[in-house]
């Protein structure tokens, strides 16, 4: 049996080129979010499967995950984290019964450590400078120069800002130029060889792509300046499906902004959003008709475009969070304690392999608080597991690092069996 392929240029059929336009769903979905924060997403360019952007109403929050959030002094409970916090730390890079300990605060700023008052305000003036004669003398006039213009700017510019948002220079940023770039070239190209279906479907494609990207282009509400007053610690910690913990050490402010505050969002485009939506569905349609009616030559080459673009923005969608957003308004360091960084891992000096106990001791030990293990649900409910609970509390208390919750479990349990 021999296999037989068409011998000529003119025997492939590409009319399903059209198809290569709407594949890629899945990975246009993941990176919706960072595409459409950033207005470099309004150039006019080839995007695989634009339809993913098409939404059947403006989008008022950002999607969540599942997780428990618990408050440790607060006991606010939540079962989904918002978006923004998970993308300052993805849960889902946490490995089962692993511990991880954050402290985030916001930037300090100039304007906290003067007297509170406007730099540009002429404020200056002698006291008890009087001449007998003169009567009170003027005040010293201040002289506003460019360096006090340039700070006041830069202290409102950064005392205003959305608690997250898109990088300037982002993969999706350099890659909507990129593509914008690579359509122009297509464009050129099909009115060199004169191929009419083609330019109009370039076209066409590249302003479905502006007007579903118009429709989802939002930002995240700005911050208000907080004020100066001492706020009491919020620290939250988050528990994930594969029994990891986060702690998060910070203040009622910074658990409001991140953890337990709306995730809404402002949609740069309202008024118009269904007409962007119902317009660029029906150039959508008109533009795949185009491609597979256009010559042999340009659809090879719309082939290869969507091709190139689905793998790139497969890699981009498996970048870390970091490359796309930024979180100016706080200062994150990692204080994960040195024994409780491998907590994940098999510990060789007590012969005992990972498991939910141990890292939930752990975080007794950071938090010295229990009030949350009850709140969140994170043990059974029972005698023997009241009584462990208070044992941990002790010992946390006291600072016991080298307590063996895990045999201490056991033997409560047995001790539990044994009495029935």
């Amino acid at each position: 049996m021999v296999l037989e392929f068409p011998n000529s240029r003119n025997d492939w059929r590409l009319d399903a080129v059209g198809l290569l336009a709407v594949i890629g769903e899945t990975t246009t979905e993941t990176c919706v979010e960072p595409m459409t924060a950033s207005y470099f997403c309004l150039l006019p360019r080839l995007i695989p499967a634009p339809q993913a952007l098409i939404r059947p109403n403006r989008r008022l929050a950002l999607s969540k995950v599942n997780a428990i959030v618990t408050g440790v002094y607060n006991g606010v409970m939540m079962t989904q984290l918002s978006y923004t916090a998970n993308q300052l730390c993805p849960i889902a890079n946490l490995e089962p019964f692993t511990v991880r300990v954050l402290r985030i605060k916001h930037r300090d700023q100039k304007n906290e450590a003067s007297s509170g008052m406007d730099p540009l305000r002429d404020t200056s003036t002698t006291k008890g400078n009087v001449d007998s004669e003169r009567g009170q003398s003027r005040p010293l006039q201040r002289r506003t120069t460019f360096k006090d213009v340039k700070a006041s700017i830069i202290d409102n510019y950064t005392s205003l800002q959305p608690v997250m948002r898109a990088k300037n220079i982002a993969p999706h940023s350099i890659l909507s130029v990129a593509s914008c770039l690579l359509t122009i070239g297509l464009l050129v190209w099909a009115i060199i060889i004169g191929d009419g279906p083609a330019t109009l479907a370039i076209i066409l494609l590249a302003i479905t792509t502006t007007l579903f990207c118009a429709a989802s282009l939002w930002r995240l509400p700005l911050v208000k300046p907080r004020s100066l007053a001492k706020v009491p610690p919020g620290d939250v910690i988050i528990r994930t499906r594969v029994g990891a913990f986060l702690i998060i050490q910070c203040d009622e402010d910074v658990a409001r902004e991140l953890y337990f505050g709306t995730d809404d969002v402002f949609q740069l485009v309202t008024t118009g959003f269904g007409s962007c939506i119902g317009c660029g569905t029906v150039i959508f349609m008109v533009a795949v008709i185009l491609m597979g009616n256009s010559t042999w030559t340009m659809q090879a080459a719309l082939a290869v475009t969507y091709l190139l673009l689905n793998a790139v923005y497969w890699f981009v969608a498996l970048m870390p969070s970091t490359t796309h957003w930024e979180f100016l308004s706080y200062e994150i360091d990692d204080v994960t304690p040195d024994d409780t960084k491998y907590s994940h891992n098999y510990d060789v000096t007590m012969d005992s392999p990972p498991s939910f106990t141990k890292s939930l001791w752990k975080v007794i030990l950071v938090s010295k608080e229990v009030s949350w293990v009850r709140k969140s649900d994170a043990i059974p409910k029972g005698d023997a597991w009241e009584q462990w609970l208070k044992l941990a509390e002790r010992n946390a208390l006291d600072n016991n690092r080298e307590w063996d919750a895990v045999k201490a479990r056991e033997t409560i349990m047995e001790a539990s069996r044994g009495r029935l």
